[in-house]
């Protein structure tokens, strides 16, 4: 896991050495940058495979090629001896120096044999070219932007605003959509010209910018209507096997590794397959609330998952004063905001786990991979229950699960429907209306999304395209990004086994009829561990990351202060958008008394805290 960055200009230059601190906490074990005609490539290193001899910028023994790669391969010793096989000569003992010799023997495509989460730019001297890549789930970001004579790409965007001094306006549809879905869909972001780079996708830039192309190396789609093509009945030890070889690959490491355990079902699977193999007791981490009384704890059910396999469990209690030190550190840069309040106990949990290991992993990707999401199984039933919706939808609101189910069944129009599953109900109204105001245009996620839905082939289930809509924009756009933003931030390596190649879309291409039962999902994950996990995690509903943050909010003193002096403060960025009215009505005991409240109140929070680390040009003059 590291940090990459880098240049290409538009005629030959002697590009300077990079400014590489803004990513230092993504590799702390080393830095280095190289200059290549008319590209410079930099690297900031967290050492977790070949400790000694895996330095980077890498080139290949012929010195042909140049990568700086974030990431891991997690079959790079099958490919590596595939490779020794037709000439290949190797003088390290790294991952990444397969990927050189991948693209000298297959090219491009070659990528696609990458089992892996990565995102790397190797700089091809005999092309004079540099390809950019980024892994087909999206687990590790990779931001771009072009200018006028230079393509700049990072790891994170405020390292690439840095890197190409710009100081650029928002995207005012990208903040809408974050607001209302909480993110941005598909390649845009909260600034305008700064793209993310798509999943399973190369960027191809010639020396001098002659020509910017994109190719499609791997389509999740095509792998999962391979798999639907020959997939049959599924029996639990398939599934076991499946998901033992996927957490098997991801435990290559030369440091130390342990788990994250919410007690969910897929950290638990997790979990217990680390347990099997691991020398001595897995270290586990799990996190608490302070004087969590109004709220259900999931504690109890990673004690009994630890207990149940051996493992050693760490307990993280996260209180009002992490929220007041930890969100500054979140969303106070040009990289927020995360104002998702579980993403501070991420990285409470995060920092604690970086006492003791360097990898962690995680059971992210379980519920797309094998529908567990209790939308999954709802949706089923949108025709017969709509009209009943269609009533209970005013009355109810989205105040709680069954509120949002009401608002999402009550539509009729598929592609509206799945994407009022996610809507995010902390999205102050007045902020809404100051961006509509101001040219937000809320039908480019819709379009996105119709676009996506299109494009899938005609013979999947609903609940297939649900699953790969979800693959496609939630996780890589929300998910995924928030997992490594926090996890980076404590310079460990988090790693999401349930999303593999030869895992995920197998799952995927699975009949709806072994997936769900009733409203309840994940059944093969469910029947493949039933004798190897407590009843009690088998059995539990899906549950989110419950918090008191209203209580903390309103009875806090430390926390209370640092709002109120934010949100209220004369010269707050949002005051451009929010009357004083608005905000100080945010904070009134009667709003932050009700969950709803207190979420929007955090929302407004985070963003005043990116806005003042950002200051953007808020309004179009």
């Amino acid at each position: 896991m590291c940090g990459i960055l880098g240049t290409i200009a538009d005629r030959d230059v002697l590009p300077s050495p990079l400014d590489l601190r803004p990513l230092q906490h993504r590799g702390p074990d080393a830095q280095h940058s190289r200059a290549l005609g008319t590209a410079v490539l930099g690297h900031t290193r967290l050492s977790i495979i070949d400790l000694s001899s895996g330095a980077q910028p890498m080139s290949d023994v012929q010195g042909l090629n140049t990568v700086v790669f974030n990431g891991e391969i997690y079959n790079y010793g099958t490919l590596r001896r595939e490779l020794e096989g037709a000439g290949h000569r190797f003088a390290t003992q790294s991952d990444t120096e397969v990927i050189l010799a991948a693209y000298l023997e297959w090219g491009v495509p070659g990528f696609a044999r990458l089992r892996g989460m990565y995102a790397f730019a190797l700089h091809d001297h005999r092309r004079r070219c540099t390809v950019l890549a980024r892994d087909p789930f999206g687990i590790k970001p990779l931001f771009w932007t072009q200018t006028a004579r230079h393509l700049h790409f990072a790891s994170e965007v405020g390292a690439l605003l840095s890197l190409a001094g710009l100081d650029p306006e928002l995207d005012l549809t990208s903040v809408l959509e974050t607001l209302a879905h909480r993110y941005a869909f598909g390649t845009h972001t909260l600034y305008q010209g700064v793209q993310r780079l798509e999943p399973g996708t190369a960027l191809v830039v010639d020396d001098r910018l002659d020509m910017v192309r994109q190719v499609r190396f791997v389509s999740l789609s095509e792998e999962i209507e391979r798999c639907r093509q020959s997939t049959g009945a599924v029996t639990p030890d398939e599934v076991e096997a499946r998901v033992a070889d996927s957490v098997a690959h991801h435990t290559i490491a030369d440091v130390p590794l342990g788990c994250f355990l919410s007690g969910g079902l897929d950290s638990s699977v997790v979990a217990q397959r680390l347990s099997v193999d691991c020398a001595g007791p897995l270290r586990a981490y799990s996190v608490g609330f302070r004087g969590a009384q109004s709220e259900v704890s999931e504690l109890p059910h990673a004690r009994a998952v630890a207990a149940a396999i051996g493992a050693e469990l760490h307990e993280v209690e996260v209180g009002p004063a992490d929220f007041a030190d930890l969100a500054p550190v979140l969303s106070g840069s040009r990289n927020g905001p995360f104002a998702d309040p579980a993403d501070v106990a991420m990285l409470k949990l995060s920092l604690a786990a970086a006492n003791d290991v360097r990898v962690v992993l995680s059971g992210e990707g379980g519920d797309e991979a094998f529908a567990g999401y209790p939308k999954y199984a709802a949706d089923r039933y949108a025709g017969l229950l709509g009209p009943a919706m269609k009533l209970a939808r005013t009355p109810l609101g989205r105040r709680g699960r069954l509120g949002i189910a009401a608002d999402a069944l009550a539509e009729p129009q598929r592609a509206v429907r799945w994407m009022r599953w996610f809507e995010n109900d902390a999205a102050p109204p007045g902020l809404v209306s100051a961006l509509l105001a101001g040219g937000a245009q809320p039908s480019r996620a819709l379009t996105w999304v119709e676009d996506r839905l299109a494009g899938y082939p005609s013979g999947w289930s609903d609940l297939q395209r649900m699953q790969v809509l979800d693959l496609d924009a939630w996780l890589p756009n929300n998910l995924l990004h928030r997992g490594d933003y926090t996890t980076m931030q404590a310079s460990i390596e988090q790693r999401v086994p349930m999303l593999d190649l030869a895992l995920t879309p197998w799952a995927v291409a699975l009949p709806d009829s072994q997936k769900l039962s009733g409203l309840r999902g994940k059944m093969p994950v469910r029947r493949a561990f039933a004798r190897r996990l407590p009843r009690q995690v088998l059995e539990r509903p899906k549950s989110g990351f419950r918090l008191p943050l209203g209580e903390w909010l309103r009875g806090d003193p430390g926390l209370r202060a640092m709002t109120h002096d934010h949100l209220l403060a004369p010269g707050a960025q949002l005051r451009q958008w929010l009357g004083a009215a608005d905000l100080e009505q945010l904070l009134s005991p009667q709003a932050l008394a009700t969950t709803g409240g207190a979420k929007l109140a955090w929302t407004a929070l985070c963003l005043e805290l990116w806005l003042g680390a950002a200051r953007p040009q808020l309004v179009p003059a």
